[in-house]
């Protein structure tokens, strides 16, 4: 979830669009603009795109509309659901090669899991287990 409170460095070092950053919203029309900044600068600070429309706190529209000098209302022209935004994902995923998850890259990761991760916490659990029950029998010896 997106904080709903930024201050003015705080907009201007996240939400600051680039030279080429501008270029690529330029050639949107429209609300398109605003709604592809939006979701270009999100991916960016989250590496993921909001959940809905009003997920945008509007100290954030406000600051991109400014920079794109078109008014904040051009937001509410934005179709957050419709094709055009779906193109829009696909294009700021391939701007930062991402891409979506596969159920190939799923077994994919459960297999790396599985060799690499799995065998040192089970050996990490198992050296904690063993200084444990040599710490219990210590002091079980001790008392007795």
């Amino acid at each position: 979830m997106v904080k709903s409170n930024w201050d003015t460095e705080e907009l201007i070092e996240n939400w600051t669009l680039l030279p080429t950053e501008l270029e690529l919203v330029r050639n949107k029309v429209g609300g398109n603009q605003i709604g592809f900044a939006l979701l270009l600068k999100h991916f960016q600070i989250f590496t993921c795109f909001p959940d809905e429309k009003s997920s945008i706190p509007q100290i954030v529209i406000s600051y991109i509309a400014n920079q794109l000098k078109i008014p904040e209302s051009s937001y509410s022209d934005y179709d957050w659901q419709g094709r055009t935004a779906k193109v829009y994902r696909v294009e700021i995923r391939h701007l930062f090669n991402f891409r979506v998850a596969t159920v190939q890259d799923s077994v994919e990761m459960s297999d790396w899991l599985i060799k690499e991760v799995l065998p040192r916490n089970l050996f990490e659990f198992g050296a904690k287990l063993s200084i444990r029950e040599n710490a219990e029998d210590e002091c079980c010896h001790d008392h007795f």
